[in-house]
Formats: C-alpha cells, sequence, structure tokens
C-alpha cells in the first residue's frame, strides 16, 4: 500500500468525500530527464577523434585531431547556440591520432590530454581563461608502451586526474589542486585490450573504458577512479558492464565521451566488421544511460540506444548547467534537460487509473481527458512532456479537514496523445503505461545467457530490468529466487516483461510496480491486512464469485527428481493437471517447493470477489484486504487484491470510484 497521511485515510472513509487530484507532467524516461538532440553545426572538418568540455562561465569547448596528419586543433564558443560560429578552430600541434584526447574543465580551468608523436608520452595542455588558450604541452608521465587511450578531468582548484593504457593496462596520475603530479600507477583491474577512455567528475572521477576482457569478449565498462569521495585517492571501484558483445561476432565498441547529464552518460560506438554475416558491416553511435537513482561505480546501465549518427570515431559528450553537448569536428548537437514540472489536476476531465490484472502481471495503464476549449494543449503550445514518452505523476486525493491531500507514488509514461474538437468543445486525450508496459516495450538486441550456477534469479532479474531502465527490488523475495540459480537465456528480440515472466516462473515470488521500481516479493497467506471494507471503509457494491480452476494438480520433473502438489478441493471442482519440466532443479525438495509455488500462483489468479467502493487512494494490486458483507457471507473474509481501477468523471455525470478484483490470499 501506498504511504498515506491519517487525515486522508479518515476523509476517505467518510460517508461522503469532495475528491482532490492532482497530475504532474515531466520531461522524463524513467525518471532520468530526456535528452532532445537538435543538430546545430554541419561543418566541413574531416572527421576523426574529438572531445569537448563546458567551463563554469557556459562556453562550449571543442579539440579535435586530424585522423590523416595528427593535427590537434581546439576551439571555444563563448555564447553556443544554433546561431553561433563553429568555424573558427587554433591549431596546437601534431599529436598521435590512434590514442584519441580528453577535454576537461571547471571553474576558469581547462585540460586537453593527448599523446606526444612518439606514441609513449602523455602530456597535457592547461587553460586558466576558460579554455580560450592553452599552454605548451607538459609531460605527465611516459609509457613502456604504445598508448592506445588517454583522458582527463579537471576541478577550478586546479585537482586533475589523466588516465590512459598501454599494454591493455590503465594507468592514472593525479594531482591536488595546482601540485605536482603523482607517479604512474596501474590500476587493479583487468582487460586484454583497451581501446578508449573518457572522463568526467562525478565527485570521484567517473572513467569509461572500452575494449576486450579476458575472456576475449567485446565490451565497454564504467569504473570509478577515487578521489576522497566515494572511494579513497586512487583506488579504483569493480567494472561494471555498459555494452558487451561475444567473440567471433566481429563486434567492438570504441567509449567517446563521458558526462553527468541529469544522470551518468557515455557515448560509444558499436562495430560491426560484416564477418559473421558476410555483409552488413556498420559503425553506430550509441548513449547509454544509467538507471534513475544510481551511481556511477553501481554500474547500473540501461541498453544502450543508438543515436541517429554512423561514424567510427563517435561523438564527444559534455554538460554544463542544463546544457548537454555531443560533438564530432564538423557537427554539434545541443540538448536542454529542462524536466520542469506542468500540474493538469484541474483541468482533468475524466481520469481511468487501472493497476495488476488476473495473470498477476504489475501492468498500470492510465487515461486522461483534458479540457482544451481555449487551446493551452494545442500542438506547438504545451509542454514537450505532453508528448509520447512523457512521465505521468498521477496522485489521486481528497479534501481532509486540514485542507487537500493526496497519496503519492503511481508514475507513468506517455503513449499516446490525441487531441479533438467537434461540437464545440476541445479535449486532449492521454493515454500512459507504467514501467511493466516499459519491459514489455523493450526488445533484447542480441542474446544473453547465462550457465546454471552462475548467477542467482534476483540477480537475473535484476539485469534484465535495468536493461530496460527499470529498478528492480528484491524485499521480501523468496528463499527460492536468493538461492536458485538457474540457466537461463533471454532470447534476441524477446521483450523484458516476457523474459521476467519465464523467470520467475521458477519461483513464488510476485511483481510489484510503483513508479520506475519493480519490487520481487513472495506473497504470503499471512501478510498484513491493508484495509477493511464493510466495516471501516464503506462498500458500494461487492460480489463473490465461484469458478473452476484450471490447475487441480502440479507434477515437476527436474533432473532426476520429481515433486508434486495436489489440492484436493480443486481436483473436486474439475482442476486439471500441470506438467513443469526444469531440468535446472536436481533436488527433492526444489521440485517439491517449485510444484507448491505453482499451485498457489494458479489459485491466486482466479477472481474470488470484487467490491466497489468510494477511492482508497494508497489501494495497490498485491495488498491484502478483509471484506464484510452479511447478504455475501462474508465476515472479514481475507482476499488478495489482483486489480485496482480509479474513475474520476467531473462531467457530464461526477463520479469517483474505486473498483478491486480480489483473488486468494
Amino acid at each position: 500500500m501506498l504511504s498515506i497521511f491519517s487525515a486522508l485515510l479518515a476523509a476517505q472513509r467518510a460517508p461522503s468525500v469532495t475528491p482532490h487530484l492532482v497530475v504532474r507532467l515531466f520531461d522524463r524516461d524513467l525518471g532520468v530527464p530526456r535528452l532532445r538532440f537538435e543538430r546545430w553545426v554541419e561543418g566541413e572538418e574531416p572527421d576523426g577523434p574529438c572531445a569537448a568540455a563546458v567551463p563554469a562561465d557556459g562556453a562550449l569547448l571543442r579539440a579535435r585531431i586530424d585522423p590523416a596528419t595528427g593535427a590537434l586543433s581546439h576551439q571555444r564558443v563563448e555564447t553556443p547556440s544554433a546561431s553561433a560560429d563553429f568555424d573558427d578552430w587554433t591549431a596546437v600541434g601534431t599529436v598521435v591520432a590512434a590514442a584519441r584526447l580528453g577535454l576537461g574543465a571547471a571553474g576558469t580551468r581547462a585540460l586537453l590530454a593527448t599523446v606526444a608523436v612518439g606514441g609513449v608520452a602523455v602530456e597535457v595542455r592547461e587553460s586558466t581563461d576558460s579554455g580560450a588558450t592553452f599552454g605548451s604541452p607538459s609531460t605527465v608521465a611516459t609509457a613502456g608502451s604504445a598508448v592506445t587511450a588517454v583522458a582527463c578531468g579537471v576541478r577550478s582548484d586546479g585537482t586533475a586526474a589523466v588516465v590512459w593504457a598501454a599494454g591493455g593496462v590503465v594507468y592514472e596520475v593525479r594531482r591536488s589542486g595546482t601540485g605536482s603530479w603523482t607517479s604512474a600507477a596501474a590500476w587493479t583491474r583487468s582487460l586484454a585490450a583497451v581501446s578508449g577512455l573518457a572522463m568526467t567528475d562525478s565527485g570521484d572521477w567517473a572513467v569509461a573504458v572500452s575494449g576486450e576482457d579476458d575472456d576475449a569478449n567485446a565490451g565497454a565498462w564504467t569504473v570509478r577512479l577515487g578521489s576522497g569521495a566515494g572511494g579513497p585517492p586512487g583506488a579504483w571501484s569493480v567494472l561494471q558492464p555498459v555494452a558487451t558483445a561475444s567473440p567471433g561476432t566481429g563486434v567492438t565498441y570504441l567509449v567517446t565521451g563521458a558526462a553527468v547529464a541529469g544522470g551518468p552518460r557515455v557515448a560509444l560506438v558499436e562495430s560491426y566488421d560484416g564477418t559473421a554475416s558476410g555483409t552488413g558491416a556498420f559503425d553506430q553511435v550509441l548513449m547509454a544511460t544509467a538507471v534513475v537513482g544510481t551511481a556511477w561505480e553501481t554500474g547500473v546501465w540501461r541498453e544502450p540506444a543508438p543515436f541517429a549518427h554512423a561514424s567510427a570515431h563517435g561523438l564527444a559528450l559534455a554538460a554544463g548547467g542544463v546544457h548537454a553537448y555531443l560533438g564530432a569536428p564538423d557537427g554539434v548537437w545541443h540538448a536542454e534537460m529542462a524536466e520542469g514540472q506542468a500540474l493538469l489536476g484541474d483541468d482533468v476531465v475524466e481520469a481511468r487509473y487501472e493497476a495488476g490484472g488476473a495473470d498477476g502481471a504489475p501492468a498500470e495503464r492510465l487515461r486522461l481527458r483534458l479540457r482544451n476549449d481555449d487551446g493551452r494543449y494545442a500542438l506547438g503550445v504545451a509542454s514537450l512532456a505532453l508528448s509520447p514518452g512523457g512521465e505521468v505523476w498521477f496522485e489521486p486525493g481528497a479534501i481532509t479537514g486540514s485542507g487537500a491531500a493526496t497519496a503519492a507514488g503511481r508514475v507513468l509514461w506517455i503513449t499516446s496523445v490525441r487531441r479533438t474538437r467537434e461540437g464545440g468543445r476541445a479535449f486532449v486525450e492521454v493515454e500512459a503505461e507504467g514501467a511493466w508496459g516499459r519491459l514489455a516495450r523493450w526488445r533484447a538486441p542480441s542474446q544473453r545467457t547465462w550457465a546454471a550456477g552462475e548467477a542467482y534469479v534476483t540477480e537475473i532479474a535484476a539485469a534484465l530490468a535495468r536493461r530496460a531502465g527499470v529498478v528492480l527490488a528484491v524485499s521480501g523475495a523468496s528463499g527460492t529466487a536468493l538461492a536458485h540459480q538457474p540457466a537461463f537465456t533471454l532470447r534476441a528480440g524477446e521483450s523484458a516483461a516476457t523474459a521476467l515472466a519465464r523467470l520467475l516462473a521458477k519461483t513464488p515470488d510476485a511483481l510489484r510496480a510503483r513508479g520506475w521500481t519493480l519490487t520481487l516479493t513472495e506473497p504470503e497467506p499471512d501478510d498484513a491486512v491493508t484495509e477493511a471494507y464493510g466495516t471501516a471503509h464503506p462498500l458500494v457494491a461487492a460480489g463473490v464469485v465461484q469458478v473452476t480452476a484450471d490447475e487441480g494438480w502440479v507434477r515437476v520433473f527436474g533432473d532426476g527428481v520429481l515433486g508434486q502438489a495436489i489440492d484436493a478441493d480443486g481436483i473436486a471442482a474439475g482442476g486439471g493437471l500441470a506438467v513443469v519440466v526444469d531440468r535446472t532443479l536436481y533436488l527433492d525438495a526444489q521440485a517439491e517447493g517449485r510444484a507448491t509455488s505453482r499451485l498457489r500462483q494458479s489459485a491466486r489468479g482466479i477472481e474470488r470477489a470484487w467490491l466497489r467502493a468510494a477511492p482508497h487512494m494508497a489501494q495497490e494490486a498485491g495488498d491484502v484486504v478483509e471484506v464484510t458483507d452479511t447478504a455475501l457471507g462474508l465476515d472479514g473474509a481475507a482476499f488478495r487484491v489482483q486489480a485496482v481501477r480509479l474513475d474520476l468523471a467531473r462531467s457530464p455525470r461526477a463520479r469517483w470510484e474505486m473498483h478491486l478484483t480480489l483473488g486468494e490470499v
């Protein structure tokens, strides 16, 4: 059940309720600001390595390397805009193009890191005038072999770090303020080869790295280099995957940018050489975004999404204030991170919210009808958040003795917006879906397999959810979900929702949705009752249902083991046999537990009762409630809520009503 104030709880139980509704819109995608990039520049510079940064004054700094000559140039655009001049570059020398470059800025300082001709000297050029000019190159380290990648970061007081790779090992030097650089030190992680590095400041130094791991898997990863904030200075966190590809697929990755733009983000290139199919080679720019609420070092990355630009060199990424930039030598893209909310509550003529269902899926749907007589929501006038993908906070409530109060926590994402005008009336009709709907829309771009014994059910489930941008919590998860390590394959093209349903069929657990978070929990017969209908909360109508169960007997065949569960009453009522085959089960207790949980899940999926009442603003699918109705023979009978429907209509006839579908506890 959602959190609710005692005043609202009392008001909604009263014989007469005055409804109150708050609807908020945000231009966010699963909690993270949406970046709507617009291309500002189409130049004629040759494609090659590029870096970008934003100092405190809001200027845009770019640096590039001509891959044919190694010529290094930089640029400062004082007031970036679509009409600004991006043609003026300042040449500053010649460097190794293959190692690429790093550029960081903060306050009035900027730092440019490159590799000198010869391929082993790591050098930096510094600016103290917000990137207008850079000093002569200074060598901070000399590698023992050819440097394959370099990146850097700087803070307003001069504190800085430089990372580079040679021989598959990443090294770093740091300084505090404008003091001396430390001696070069190798990281404590392991990759077989490093193709690219990118870096930004996120309290500690946030590093993205691409290359190949010790098992020959190509990939991109993120890692934190401590600076005393989240980790000790010089300490490396665990590598976390952003994208990976198996050996022999012809796919490689190159990281080209890193920034915190409303959340951690990484720019990278996915390249396919055509060997697996003999044709179709490509270099595709991808953008990876961290799941909402996660930090750089936790590495909870959504599936990278393609960006409409093809280049083997990729794009630079930078952010400052509310502005985010992508950069190539011949192009600049800009997005404004304006996620400001719009309030719609007073304009809602009708609303219907639905959550849950007899199939157990934590689906959520919302339909809104907004008055638009004065054109306030017309195309070109309404907020960008009022468009597909926009985030909706639906907060039903009531007027209490101490004022208006609502129950927060229902967050959905717009799937369609329809504008109509007829008979002198104009409306906007909005449809939205919850996190489960987003999981159903997401498709795996490639197959992923977990071998038996490799990961627990909870770990696999979390990995499936995060690729679609959803957080998975495991509060109250079953012992099976926490201990079972099944073989499991996410098929290419399969939705995350389908894969999760297949996976969780192996456990007694259910999923509950709340905003961008899914909670994995095991429903128990003794779960606490959240509301008493017919006593504390008045009923409008109610009904009971008797129906034949689909399953009265379950048999589970494992690897040389057999388990079964029988519901005598279910069989007597006509319930049939269900057979489950799962060769990852090798103990009798596992098979017996699987049979029992399958029988319970089947029983929980049957509608046993329903009720209609004034809305309980905090009621959720999965809650346990009691129902008392003498005419129906119910005296504090316990049920689990299968589905919730809330209806609000202001015209032509006022209506504020809730319908609950109820099943076995």
